[in-house]
């Protein structure tokens, strides 16, 4: 009896999560987001757009070794402005191993110049974390410096950690719609979403987000970058982010429904379980009343 080859069709709308870490690293080092990207380091610096872009350099992600015994540390992504240093992370989670070993990075960055001698007193050294998980309020960029307990003084203003709210403009999207967005909420809400559909039409009208969203398609035609993401983790990724939206909704239709779209997309029980936090038992009864 011939094998019977069953062609499954390719979800042409769909793209990889941008906030992954290699698609992410990807755009942030693209020469066509390089206008962005110093838009956005402006709005948390001193320095002026034209300043970031003409002087901004990217550096080795491997921060040296003090010494042999030290484990390796690599961060996202390393730029510098003019001997400033700028740390980029990507965070799509709030767990505080992570946050912890970023945090690590950017001392390093600092307690590193100094030891070796480098001059720190007028050199700063910025982590800008991109959350998609909302850590704090509803600020887009919540700025952290060393304080004393009245918050009138600074202890090393060349030291900041800046925190960028990514959910705030995803749900004001949600919401809104995209006339509501500035030009910044629409390029974090960019960097979230997995439809090409409304990347484009979000980037519609503005040559600079037409670039970012130019990139993204195109890493998503990328082989090299397709190949380490098969299309089970894909699905995997898009039914969290599915849940994320309900759960910010507060709909239990919308999680009944996003359970229903697994089953039918024959993903186990098991699987299902793990991804909603519904009990198997929860899961049957949603699957009896599609039979």
């Amino acid at each position: 009896m011939p094998t019977v080859k069953i062609k499954i069709k390719k979800d042409t709308d769909k793209l990889i999560d941008a906030m992954s870490d290699t698609p992410f690293k990807a755009i942030i080092q693209h020469p066509d987001f390089r206008k962005t990207l110093s838009m956005i380091i402006s709005q948390v610096t001193l320095y002026s757009e034209s300043y970031i872009y003409e002087n901004l350099r990217f550096l080795d992600t491997e921060l040296p070794a003090e010494n042999s015994k030290e484990k390796k540390k690599i961060t996202d992504i390393l730029a510098t402005v003019k001997g400033n240093i700028i740390n980029i992370e990507a965070n799509k989670s709030a767990e505080a191993s992570q946050l912890s070993r970023h945090n690590v990075y950017h001392h390093k960055l600092m307690y590193g110049r100094y030891f070796r001698g480098d001059e720190i007193d007028n050199i700063d050294v910025i982590q800008l974390n991109f959350n998609t998980i909302n850590r704090f309020d509803d600020r887009i960029f919540i700025d952290f410096q060393m304080r004393d307990k009245t918050g009138k003084f600074v202890d090393e203003e060349n030291f900041q950690r800046i925190h960028i709210n990514m959910s705030k403009p995803l749900d004001k999207y949600d919401k809104m719609g995209i006339e509501s967005l500035s030009k910044l909420e629409k390029i974090l809400v960019m960097f979230q979403i997995t439809s090409k559909r409304k990347l484009r039409e979000i980037a519609k009208g503005d040559s600079d987000l037409e670039d970012m969203a130019k990139i993204i398609e195109d890493l998503n035609e990328d082989e090299e970058i397709i190949g380490q993401y098969d299309s089970e983790k894909l699905d995997k990724r898009q039914h969290e982010l599915d849940l994320m939206y309900a759960e910010r909704k507060g709909l239990n239709e919308g999680i009944k429904q996003i359970v229903k779209n697994m089953l039918k997309s024959k993903m186990d029980v098991s699987e299902i379980t793990k991804l909603t936090g519904l009990s198997e038992t929860e899961i049957e009864k949603i699957k009896s009343e599609e039979n």
